[in-house]
């Protein structure tokens, strides 16, 4: 009985564009719920045979996936990054669209696997989900309308503000 309680209280995936399609998940600490599956031991046949449309898992479990073909993947894979791991760099992205030709959606969790932020269609931060997510070092909190409508905080990496006044500074 303990264990089939400690089951309700996992959190469901936030996926970044509601509907959720048929979504594996690779980590522990999420239950599954609607078109997501939990699959706890990662990548395996049980998986592939799942054929995911889309896969969200820790950076390192999607690093290891590149030569992995799946070929029912084609709506997105999600980064589920812990506090202590870093952000995905724009080479970590570039490297999963080559591998994946689908999107990469960042989403910051807590150790229980409660969004803290996420990455919206946009690509341009992390909406801010919870009140007990502080800035990083490098990081600011935008508080302008985000291209996707949302008016909600973001964090967003100094290095992207800096490129993008170099940006309108040069466009001037």
């Amino acid at each position: 009985m303990q264990l089939r309680n400690s089951w309700r209280k996992r959190p469901v995936l936030v996926y970044p564009i509601p509907p959720a399609p048929p979504t594996a998940i690779l980590v522990d600490g999420f239950r599954s719920s609607g078109n997501t599956r939990v699959f706890e031991n990662g990548w395996s046949e049980e998986a592939a045979s799942f054929a995911p449309a889309a896969i969200a898992a820790a950076p390192a479990q999607l690093d290891a996936l590149r030569g992995t073909p799946i070929p029912s993947l084609r709506n997105a894979l999600i980064a589920l990054v812990r506090p202590g791991e870093p952000r995905l760099t724009e080479d970590e992205r570039e490297r999963l669209w080559r591998a994946f030709r689908v999107p990469v959606f960042e989403q910051r969790i807590d150790e229980a696997g409660c969004l803290l932020a996420s990455e919206c269609e946009a690509h341009d931060g992390l909406h801010i989900e919870s009140p007990e997510l502080p800035p990083r070092d490098g990081e600011v909190i935008e508080t302008t309308p985000c291209g996707c409508g949302r008016t909600s905080p973001r964090l967003i990496a100094l290095e992207r503000v800096e490129n993008l006044r170099k940006v309108a500074a040069y466009a001037r």
